[in-house]
């Protein structure tokens, strides 16, 4: 009976310790909760010392590369550069002569920018950067205490974007109308001066647009590329280029690079023109004039309207500074009134050569270039003459031409719909500034 009292009381002690224990179980972690949250208030009232969680950790600020730029000034070597700005002879010395295996920097241009790098912590020399032309560059950077010189390419990025709008004033006002570059017009007038002189052809109300390559730089225009079509329409007449292997051709694969540039003058005005009875502005007498003269700045450059050799270059009397081109097929070209001459008799001189400079030397009073054309010895108006072509394209190219042509004429015409598109929209929603052709 003992025995059996004694088991009862273990069961019941048993059961009430897994009571407990399953309670317990069940409560802690109810109260455990908000305890630690409680202690975590209080110990974020508590002041943080330096001591109590140790000295902080006091990082040295990263080098970091300052940037010079800088041109190079009239008739300054690059050792004399590259001393200017910090090195010292003896590493300039052996700066140029490291690269002298990829690139002689004798060849270095007046007024063309380059660049240093200098490390900011200790003014130790890292890198320079210039230039070569449009496509390369040279870099030359300092590893283990020697100079190593790079040519390396432009890494453009090249977008194809057409361009277009109606002549207001003049090509180049126009082109800065819109927001483009000069270059642009002086790439129009060197595909288009063999047929179209600028100075005299264009008026109000005439057009153009092309199809030109764009070449940026992360992110920032840089330049132009090709201009691979255009069209540019003067009098209702209309002018066609077509890119194709380094040179321009019209739709029919004829070429528009002649024998003879329309004018020797960029972006000039004609101030007196070809005629058989002209009061002479000084002498006050009425005789022929039988060239053109067109009015521009001192210093204006003039170039020779085809390939040849100079027959005569010096003072003309009345004409002051003149110079005499012999070209092929019995032409003869004219250039008077010069302040500056830059060839001599006796030279060749090839298409779009530099003759000289606008003056206003003998008989003159104002500066201008009195242009004359002769063929044969018989004076020829230059405004209407008309001059042998270069080749065409040759017959076994053509087929390959005009599929770059239909390609090209397909593209400038999306790309040109595509704006006008825009302008329309732009229109009837009442978009507000300039929507740029």
């Amino acid at each position: 009976m003992i025995s059996n009292l004694k088991l009862r009381m273990a069961r019941v002690i048993s059961g009430h310790r897994f009571l407990f224990g399953a309670a317990f179980a069940i409560i802690v972690p109810l109260l455990a909760v908000p305890a630690y949250r409680f202690l975590e208030r209080q110990r974020s009232t508590l002041p943080v010392s330096e001591a109590s969680v140790g000295p902080a950790l006091k990082l040295s600020p990263l080098p970091k590369l300052q940037e010079i730029a800088d041109v190079f000034r009239q008739n300054e070597t690059i050792t004399e550069a590259l001393t200017r700005h910090g090195l010292t002879k003896q590493d300039a010395l052996n700066f140029v002569q490291s690269t002298r295996s990829v690139y002689s920097l004798a060849k270095v241009i007046a007024g063309r920018e380059f660049k240093l790098h200098f490390w900011s912590h200790n003014g130790a020399f890292n890198d320079f950067i210039y230039a070569i032309d449009g496509n390369r560059y040279l870099t030359v950077y300092r590893s283990s205490g020697q100079f190593v010189p790079l040519v390396k390419d432009f890494n453009y990025e090249t977008r194809t974007v057409a361009v277009s709008a109606d002549i207001e004033e003049n090509l180049f006002s126009t082109i800065e109308r819109i927001g483009e570059q000069a270059q642009l017009a002086y790439g129009m007038d060197d595909i288009f001066k063999w047929d179209v002189d600028f100075n005299t052809d264009i008026r109000q109300g005439d057009s153009f647009q092309m199809l030109v390559e764009k070449k940026y730089l992360d992110g920032n225009f840089v330049r132009y590329g090709d201009i691979l079509t255009a069209d540019l329409m003067v009098h209702n007449k209309r002018f066609s280029a077509f890119r194709f292997q380094k040179d321009y051709y019209d739709p029919n694969g004829k070429a528009l690079r002649k024998a003879f540039l329309k004018s020797p003058l960029k972006f000039t005005r004609i101030s007196s023109r070809f005629t058989t009875a002209r009061l002479h502005p000084i002498l006050k007498v009425v005789r022929p004039h039988l060239g053109v003269d067109y009015a521009a700045p001192t210093g204006t450059p003039v170039f020779s309207v085809a390939a040849g050799k100079v027959i005569s270059a010096g003072w003309n009397g009345g004409f002051g500074n003149s110079v005499v081109v012999h070209h092929a097929n019995g032409f003869e070209s004219t250039y008077s009134h010069l302040s500056k001459i830059a060839v001599h008799a006796g030279q060749q001189i090839a298409q779009g050569g530099l003759i000289g400079e606008v003056g206003a030397t003998g008989l003159a009073t104002g500066p201008h270039l009195d242009f004359r054309l002769s063929l044969y010895g018989k004076p020829q108006n230059p405004t209407r003459a008309i001059l042998p072509a270069a080749e065409p394209v040759p017959p076994a190219l053509f087929t390959q031409f005009a599929a770059r042509r239909d390609r090209l004429r397909a593209q400038l015409d999306q790309l040109t719909a595509g704006e006008a598109t825009t302008v329309r929209l732009a229109q009837s929603t009442s978009i507000g500034g300039q929507i740029r052709k």
